[in-house]
């Protein structure tokens, strides 16, 4: 299931880099999220509370960035399991940022998500819902933290 869409945000790709960089703050626009650890530069550990269709349960997931360019792109890879039907999800999800204007930055995503298990017997119409509801729902968190940043 491939999910990609644009955030607008009235902040430099310099400030939307090092939000995105900084795990807590990052975190706090994550729909469902519980908890968050960071492991090192390049990979942290969490749990996300959700709703797929019938079934609500947490994911624990690690994500790691496998490469990066700041400030303009950076790839992720996230591996997961549901507490429920132990159903596995993969994400693989690219980012760039293009400073369009001054101070002006579009932030472009790319997520290439597979489910497998009983998580994917739902179908792809309820898993797609589901997943553009959380990333509508974290672009609007993401625009409102970057835009009451002072640089």
């Amino acid at each position: 299931m491939i999910l990609e869409g644009k955030v607008n945000v009235g902040v430099p790709a310099s400030s939307v880099w090092d939000f995105l960089m900084d795990v807590n703050r990052f975190a706090s626009c994550v729909p469902g999220l519980e908890q968050v650890t960071q492991i090192d530069e390049r990979t942290f550990d969490g749990v996300v509370r959700a709703t797929v269709g019938p079934i609500s349960g947490n994911v624990t997931f690690r994500s790691t960035i496998l490469d990066s360019t700041p400030p303009s792109e950076m790839a992720v890879q996230t591996d997961g399991t549901d507490s429920v039907t132990r159903s596995a999800v993969s994400a693989k999800l690219s980012v760039r940022l293009n400073e369009t204007i001054e101070n002006r930055t579009e932030l472009s995503y790319h997520a290439d998500i597979t489910v497998k298990g009983r998580l994917a017997i739902l179908g792809d119409m309820v898993l797609r819902a589901t997943g553009a509801l959380m990333l509508e729902e974290f672009a609007k968190r993401l625009k409102a933290q970057l835009e009451k940043i002072e640089f």
